[in-house]
């Protein structure tokens, strides 16, 4: 689901489009950030390690960076 959001996102006419690295990973509720209205050690707890980079990934981004201007 989340790639239809992120060309939703680059498709904008807006100056800057900001995409969690989570959506661009697919990654689910076990990746959360943060829970608002909450506290203790799981809020700002992801981070991104370069192993979750999978095949192909970085040259989807890349062509919906290149298809939207978004260099």
């Amino acid at each position: 689901m989340p790639w239809p959001l992120i060309r939703t996102a680059f498709s904008s006419v807006a100056d800057l489009a900001v995409v969690p690295m989570q959506d661009i990973l697919g990654l689910g509720s076990e990746a959360r950030m943060n829970t608002p209205g909450t506290h203790g050690d799981r809020n700002w707890r992801w981070r991104f390690s370069w192993d979750q980079i999978g095949t192909g990934l970085c040259e989807r981004v890349r062509i919906m960076i290149d298809m939207y201007g978004r260099k």
